[in-house]
């Protein structure tokens, strides 16, 4: 392998196939005999060729896309056991196993039986009263199986969090408090912030300070997000690599007035950006820049390379090695990848085009930076 490539190629490779095979087993369904027989096959060429470094390179990368093949359908369910309460009413007890999304009129819970901890159901119910996370419930309704509509995939987009089933306008009633544990005491936290948020500012500017701190527009009336998508200003209320880098610098300077070790910033700054990143709810978005803050921070600390290219496979993989579902089935997760993308490899070419047009208050720039990031995700969302 050395003869062929650097470590470091060959682990990136690696993982770039992984993501090929689930993004090829995303759209085609492939049996598992086959993913066996091609294991199999691969394991006697690669040990009859085994001086060869070139085949077993190529073996090692057929290999890893085999491999992402087999994880994406380890993580499909051969049979739901709620498949029987379809199409029926039903009044059963749940626990709420995700943070409450609360919008002026509704909010949305996702609930497990407790049988059935993989199988989970979205419950769509009055805005109040208000529940929590690990909140023992009792819901009543209508127990239906998502359908797609339009050119939307919905199901696929429900399943990739293991949501399989709805109950759109049920009834739910609280039947136990949740018991403390970490999560629950920092989705409490997340909620006491933005109630302080809302008691500091009038609405609707509190929910659009909420939005961009937190990623939470839920509660922002319809004319102000119709007002940002009509300007291309949507995305300020997006989670992204800004929060992470404000998140960082802030813990730096807090840290460095007390003059402690970088090492100590360091692991602060880890374990500061996983709670901002489980707080937020991880969306794909957050997730990613955690994961790439996180794997940078380190880089700079063990005097490793930073090669953002590097950085991003190995936050793609991670993120799909969790959940491979995600790669082909949240836009979140696509756009995020993509527009990081742009920055990498065509705000060099559109900044060296440009040197010609003088500077001003950094408008070159930002206009570039935009045009990189729009020009990346554009096939995305024409299509």
């Amino acid at each position: 392998i050395a003869i062929c490539m650097s470590k470091s190629r060959v682990f990136l490779f690696l993982m770039l196939c992984f993501i090929g095979g689930v993004g090829l087993r995303s759209f085609v369904f492939v049996e598992g005999f086959w993913v066996f027989l091609g294991l199999g096959m691969l394991a006697v060429g690669a040990l009859s060729f085994s001086r060869d470094a070139k085949v077993l390179v190529s073996s090692a990368m057929a290999l890893a896309g085999l491999l992402g093949v087999w994880w994406y359908g380890a993580f499909e369910p051969t049979a739901l056991a709620l498949d029987r309460f379809a199409g029926q009413r039903v009044a059963r007890e749940a626990r709420i196993v995700a943070n409450p999304e609360l919008a002026a009129q509704t909010q949305r819970l996702i609930v497990a039986f407790p049988e059935t901890l993989n199988e989970r159901v979205l419950v769509v119910a009055k805005r109040y009263p208000e529940f929590a996370y690990g909140d023992t419930v009792r819901v009543s309704g209508a127990f239906e199986k998502p359908k797609n509509f339009s050119n939307f995939n919905y199901v696929a987009y429900l399943a990739k969090d293991k949501i399989y089933f709805t109950m759109p306008f049920a009834d739910v009633e609280l039947i136990k408090a949740g018991e403390r544990s970490f999560m629950r005491s920092i989705f409490a936290l997340r909620r006491q912030f933005e109630q302080n948020v809302s008691a500091a500012l009038p609405f609707p500017h509190s929910a659009f300070v909420n939005g961009i701190l937190l990623g939470n527009d839920s509660e922002m009336p319809k004319s102000l997000k119709d007002a940002f998508v009509a300007t291309g200003v949507s995305h300020v209320t997006a989670l992204s690599g800004y929060n992470i880098t404000v998140i960082i610098a802030f813990v730096a300077l807090i840290l460095s007035s007390f003059i402690v070790s970088r090492p100590v910033v360091a692991v602060v700054s880890v374990a500061v950006i996983v709670v901002f990143v489980l707080m937020t709810g991880a969306s794909a978005s957050v997730v990613r820049a955690g994961v790439m803050g996180v794997a940078l921070l380190l880089a700079q600390h063990f005097g490793r390379q930073r090669r953002v290219i590097n950085v991003l496979v190995f936050a793609a993989f991670a993120m799909i090695l969790f959940n491979p579902k995600i790669l082909a089935f949240d836009v979140a997760f696509q756009l995020s990848f993509l527009a990081l993308l742009g920055l990498v490899y065509i705000f060099p070419r559109l900044q060296e085009r440009m040197k010609p047009i003088p500077e001003f208050l950094k408008l070159k720039e930002s206009f570039i930076t935009t045009m990189s990031a729009q020009l990346a995700v554009l096939p995305l969302v024409l299509y």
